[in-house]
């Protein structure tokens, strides 16, 4: 294509989406030719084929399917079109376009009737009983294909069982007394004992009989599991009545036990402490490990946090976090060689415990940046790449979403140095969120330029300065929350580059005086305006600890109140942070704190993980 031609041809796209949204289709046909070469014309025909699937005949779908390979286009075609040839029983149509398995379950269970209207009862029975066995129910349109397996007597009470446990574990009731009426009469009492152990699971002792049927152990290990939920040590109790008097497969003992141990571990069950940490040594489960050692720090309780260390895998000892709390322990123990030691081998990173390690010993911090450059002789080809040029026009039309797609889809499709490249031609294009995808993708974690961009500098410094603050707060929170991406909206709602909720948006620009409207939190500057001035209500709220803002600003300031210990419980800055009970703040913490590190660094300036004044304070 000229480029003399792509300003017609953008225009020319824009009139044939309208055209085929209104469903004015004459006009759609008279502009189609003359897009053949427009690096969309595809997305024209997905819109075309995707308004009226039940028109489509299977060769021109494996035709589209063919001919838009490697974007995410066929399996946006093809949600549309199975569904609606699923709906209408194009059984043929059906399997000519997909002749195996789909991932949707919906699509899963059309594929099975369709199989079966093929003749090929073998496999549509047994794809019926694994779509059957679920713990939730499933689409209405598995009904049919579940209706004729159990027609056909294939519904077994293994099946049964099987589904009431599953059932069970997912919290269903009314999906368990709907499966139990299936089973036979001879299956009968079992589900009913099922059922009172999940409406009573403290009363599984008296009403239980133990014994050599392998569903009584059932009972046990999944009511065991769900009764540790809430009263975790009335549920040891009962475990181990039944452990003493039965047998229990691998399976139904790691089941109730990895629960028993969570949950004791959630509710800082000292009654049960002296099972849990057998239990710990023997369950070699890393996260239920972790637990356990935040609880050590929380009390600084010194010699279970050594202990416990122990009980990490080699790899989960080997993680920065484990490393820096094991050079703590040494250092607290007198070992002052070994201890600086190790925290020098952490220093040697550039992440939140490399920097709190440096602080302990003094050292610069190390950033290890690697700058990344494409040959001059593939730059150009680069741009060309016809993914590269679908990404360019999808921007121009306001289509990021799209976009975004595009990248992703492309970067499944790519090796690792293919991908450092795209993401340098994503930095150059500025694509931030596609360079720092691309980049992340290929490990490329030395990779700061691409990792850590700069845009949208003059508004973070504007408007920081407005409200008092660092301009590179500002900028890792936006990294953390949207990776720089404007049009970002998280799965509960927040909005925009620094993820402002809607409720949040309207409350501070109230208090700021300033219009608004849930849909300007897309807009950079409206959204860093009320995001810089919503931390800012956050540091004055906590005397400027920037710790406790980042948290609130994630997690809400009600818990951040209610995690702060009281006076004569207090822990230093790097155990508090270490402790935050939500995983998601703990991790988001510690790295706003290391990008705001890594981004003065990309400025040229000099600062430090923590003020001395949030270091001094008790938490």
């Amino acid at each position: 294509m000229q480029a003399s031609e792509l300003p017609v041809d953008r225009e020319r796209y824009s009139d044939a989406v309208v055209a085929i949204d209104r469903g004015r289709w004459t006009e759609y046909q008279q502009l189609r030719p003359a897009l053949d070469e427009y690096p969309l014309a595809m997305y024209l025909d997905y819109f075309e084929l995707s308004r009226k699937p039940s028109a489509v005949r299977p060769g021109d779908a494996q035709l589209f399917l063919q001919r838009s390979a490697g974007t995410p286009l066929p399996n946006r075609f093809l949600a549309v079109y199975l569904q609606r040839a699923g709906q209408e029983q194009r059984w043929r149509d059906f399997l000519a376009v997909m002749p195996t398995e789909p991932n949707s379950i919906e699509l899963k269970c059309y594929y099975f009737r369709a199989r079966l209207a093929a003749s090929d009862p073998l496999a549509a029975w047994e794809g019926a009983e694994r779509l059957w066995v679920h713990g939730e129910s499933r689409p209405k349109a598995c009904d049919p294909l579940f209706a004729a397996w159990q027609k056909a007597g294939e519904l077994d009470d293994e099946a049964v069982w099987a589904r009431l446990l599953k059932a069970f574990d997912a919290r269903q009731r009314s999906l368990m007394n709907y499966v139990a009426r299936q089973g036979s009469a001879d299956l009968q009492p079992w589900a009913e004992r099922l059922l009172q152990a999940y409406v009573q699971p403290h009363q599984m002792q008296k009403r239980l009989q133990p014994g050599d049927d392998p569903k009584v152990a059932d009972i046990v290990a999944h009511g065991t599991a769900y009764f540790a939920r809430y009263k975790p040590e009335a549920a040891l109790v009962q475990w181990q009545y039944f452990q003493q008097r039965m047998v229990f497969t691998a399976a139904q003992q790691a089941q109730a036990e990895r629960e028993l141990a969570l949950r004791s571990l959630f509710a800082r069950s000292d009654v049960n402490l002296a099972w849990v940490e057998e239990a710990l040594a023997r369950l070699g489960d890393d996260l239920l490990v972790e637990v356990r050692l935040r609880w050590a720090l929380e009390e600084q309780d010194w010699s279970a946090l050594a202990a416990n260390l122990q009980k990490l895998s080699v790899e989960g000892r080997a993680a920065p976090a484990w490393r820096y709390w094991r050079a703590v322990l040494y250092e607290r123990d007198g070992e002052t060689a070994l201890a600086q030691a190790l925290f020098r081998e952490v220093a040697g990173e550039r992440d939140y415990y490399g920097f709190l390690a440096a602080d302990r010993l003094g050292l610069p911090y190390q950033f290890n940046p690697q700058v990344v450059t494409v040959a001059a002789e593939r730059a150009g080809p680069l741009r060309e790449l016809p993914v590269v040029q679908r990404i360019q026009e999808l921007y121009h039309h306001d289509e990021e979403n799209l976009a975004h797609s595009e990248w992703y889809q492309a970067l499944q499709l790519t090796t690792p140095e293919e991908q450092v490249e795209l993401a340098a031609l994503a930095a150059d294009l500025g694509w931030h969120r596609m360079a720092i995808d691309a980049a992340n993708r290929a490990q490329a974690w030395d990779a700061l330029d691409l990792r850590f961009p700069l845009p949208y500098r003059d508004t973070f410094t504007r408007l920081a300065a407005q409200r008092g603050l660092q301009k590179t707060e500002l900028m890792a929170i936006a990294r953390r929350e949207s990776a720089f991406y404007a049009g970002a909206r998280s799965p509960v709602g927040a909005r925009g580059l620094m993820q402002v909720m809607p409720a949040t948006g309207r409350e501070v620009a109230a208090s700021l005086g300033t219009p608004h409207s849930d849909s300007a939190l897309y807009d950079v500057e409206h959204n860093v305006l009320l995001g810089s001035a919503y931390y800012r209500q956050l540091l004055d709220r906590y005397d400027s600890n920037r710790v406790l803002a980042l948290a609130a600003y994630n997690a809400g300031p009600h818990r951040v109140t209610r995690w702060l210990n009281a006076a004569d419980a207090t822990v230093p800055v790097d155990v508090w942070i270490e402790t935050i009970p939500f995983r998601e703040t703990r991790n988001y913490v510690q790295a706003v704190l290391a990008y705001n590190v890594v981004f003065q660094y990309q400025l040229g300036e000099s600062g430090s993980l923590l003020t001395e004044r949030e270091r001094q304070l008790a938490y």
